[in-house]
């Protein structure tokens, strides 16, 4: 490993100088006007999202990252923890996957539920006082989670997961917690939710095991407990975003806001920072300057550790009850703080291990692999996945019923825009940490069951990656919708089609061949794709067969293609799609890295426009030119 970049972590971490003033904090205010010299004041934060990121370090291009880290946020705990008496610290999910260094803890040197497990360690050594379940803890099947969440001195929560058979709840669905203050007890209520579509996302390990309710569904019936039992407070963890419409059902919170006696919230898994972004500024009921839902003090404290959400509750108590008479929501930037020497001390072994790992040679790639243009056109990096998907399929149904089937697979450019991250692997060697850069998600290789009919639709839906352009306004016109997530974007190798980006939702989809030959709804494919896409992921499928749910990551399947490839592998775009040609004199622009600058000198149909910052660029894509 890097030996130097540890050691500069450990060196400012042992020097750790807390910055104060000029805060850039995203504050919000609401008051009573009562005189608050007889309150007390309860501090609560949260983290979200971790995702696994102990270390300000990004594993993808082995070097540190100030912007993010658990061991930041710790340091801003403590000293809010210095400045205030009473406080609680809470975590909304998504903990333990996400980064390499908890893939060298759940896959690469799987911890055993009798060993210590450093992430859980580390929330212990934070003291957090209770957690929800997040989707993402889900990902490893549930013995792991399970052995994982014992090892943390706090309970793990999560009020809408139940035992299929017993209908039981299978985790506690919320706990009270006691504080003296003021010489009173308060009692504050934390309850938990988890989004039910992880019982799409990872059916593998859920389907006949466990079943989720619908998050409002389960606040209606324990919110009215928790009062019963004695809770003055009640703090809801929502794993889910914000989506004021009816049917919301994976970002709810919204719909929580309303749910009668709750008093705060701590929101998650958008990866958003709330208050004070302008992600949610045109819904009704929602204040980004005062961080409220439907007037409930919320926080959603980004991602990746990097921020903290804080809410602080100026709290009487009279006539023998508790009364909120005013409140803060505001978000904290961690990447001004140090990273927490005794963090970075008690998972310095395993960042070590992480470092090694992405770092070990898989093979050679004789061109560059980007994703700069992989949302408007034919891309090699999404074409390495679909190569190797495809090979590790041919080889396992080799000599079975499927031997003979048309085989597809597909692919979408996981790193091609969000949150400013591309894919970018240079040509030579290239290492798991490219791979990893490639393949961001743990998922395993599913192989589905699929007719003419079901492909057209999950063609259609990837489709929806486009605005509709139209080709009689002069006007400058989008082509991406930038709200669709990359992840969502299959193109599908086998078969040849085109996307007429000019045409409504659902109806892009033409010339669609398979060998040379019109599609027919009746015709049968093999489709390659992921746990999460066979399970319903992303609304492309629909009621299809798995023929194949692999335990094999995706992953590892890119990795096993390349080292076992014969040679340099040179991997080119097999341009099986592509945008139908149209005419217009509107500019046709779309945004990517700025280094795809020099990617358009050599790209017909593309042209550089300008600089819009530091990072992106805006680009004119060529309607006419093929």
């Amino acid at each position: 490993m890097k030996k130097w970049l540890l050691s500069a972590i450990m060196l400012s971490t042992s020097l750790v100088v807390v910055a104060c003033g000029g805060e850039s904090d995203k504050v919000s205010k609401e008051s009573s006007g009562e005189n608050a010299e007889d309150t007390e004041q309860l501090v609560i934060m949260g983290t979200t999202d971790v995702h696994a990121h102990m270390m300000p370090y990004d594993y993808m291009v082995d070097e540190v990252d100030d912007s993010f880290g658990l061991a930041k946020a710790h340091t801003l705990v403590e000293e809010i923890r210095n400045e205030h008496e009473h406080t609680l610290l809470l975590d909304n999910g998504d903990m333990i996957q996400g980064s390499v260094l908890g893939e060298v803890l759940s896959s690469v040197n799987p911890v055993n539920a009798d060993e210590p497990h450093d992430i859980m360690d580390a929330m212990n050594l934070m003291k957090y006082d209770t957690a929800a379940l997040g989707n993402h803890e889900f990902n490893f099947g549930l013995t792991y989670l399970d052995d994982t969440i014992a090892k943390t001195k706090f309970p793990w929560l999560s009020a809408n997961v139940y035992n299929e058979g017993t209908d039981e709840l299978r985790y506690d669905p919320y706990t009270i917690i006691e504080k003296e203050i003021g010489g009173e007890t308060l009692r504050i209520g934390v309850i938990g939710f988890v989004p039910p579509q992880i019982m799409t996302w990872d059916a593998v390990h859920l389907e006949g095991n466990i079943y989720v309710e619908e998050i409002i569904d389960s606040a209606e019936k324990y919110i009215p407990k928790m009062k019963k039992e004695g809770a003055d407070l009640v703090v809801a963890l929502s794993h889910s975003g914000i989506d004021p419409n009816d049917e919301a059902s994976e970002n709810a919170a919204y719909q929580l806001s309303q749910v009668e006696g709750i008093d705060a919230m701590i929101l998650g898994h958008q990866h958003y920072v709330f208050p004070g972004s302008d992600d949610f500024t045109d819904i009704d009921g929602v204040d980004v300057e005062k961080g409220t839902v439907n007037g409930v003090p919320a926080v959603m404290p980004g991602s990746w550790g990097n921020h903290l959400g804080v809410i602080e509750l100026d709290l009487r108590h009279k006539d023998g009850a508790w009364e909120v008479v005013s409140f803060d929501s505001k978000v904290k930037e961690t990447a001004k703080y140090d990273p927490h020497p005794d963090m970075v001390a008690l998972v310095k072994e395993t960042h070590e291990a992480a470092v090694a790992y992405v770092n070990r040679p898989v093979g050679e790639v004789e061109n560059d692999l980007n994703t700069f243009f992989s949302r408007i056109m034919d891309n090699e990096v999404v074409q390495l996945v679909n190569e190797a998907q495809l090979d590790y399929m041919k080889r396992n149904f080799a000599g079975t019923e499927y031997e003979e089937m048309p085989m597809l697979s597909a692919a979408a450019p996981f790193r091609a825009g969000r949150g400013g991250d591309y894919t970018d692997v240079g040509a030579g060697e290239i290492a798991i940490r490219d791979v990893n850069d490639i393949y961001v998600y743990p998922n395993t290789l599913h192989v589905v069951k699929v007719n003419g009919m079901a492909l057209q639709k999950w063609l259609e839906r990837s489709a929806e990656n486009f605005l509709q352009i139209d080709p009689a306004s002069s006007e400058e016109q989008p082509l991406i919708d930038t709200d669709f997530a990359s992840f969502n974007f299959d193109t599908i190798e086998g078969v040849a089609y085109k996307i007429d980006v000019t045409k409504p939702v659902g109806e892009r989809i033409v010339d669609l061949t398979y060998e040379g030959k019109e599609v027919t709804a009746e015709d049968e494919f093999l489709v390659a794709t992921n746990n999460y896409r066979a399970g319903g992921g992303g609304d492309h499928l629909e009621d299809v067969a798995t023929v194949l749910a692999s335990t094999d990551e995706n992953r590892e399947v890119i990795i096993d293609y390349i080292r076992n490839y014969d040679g340099v592998l040179n991997v080119e775009a097999s341009n099986n799609w592509s945008i139908v040609p149209f005419e217009t004199d509107a500019k046709i622009v779309f945004e990517t890295d700025i280094a795809g600058e020099s990617l358009a000198d050599q790209t017909a149909n593309v042209a550089f426009v300008e600089l819009l910052e530091d990072t992106t660029g805006r680009f004119q894509f060529h309607p006419l030119v093929q």
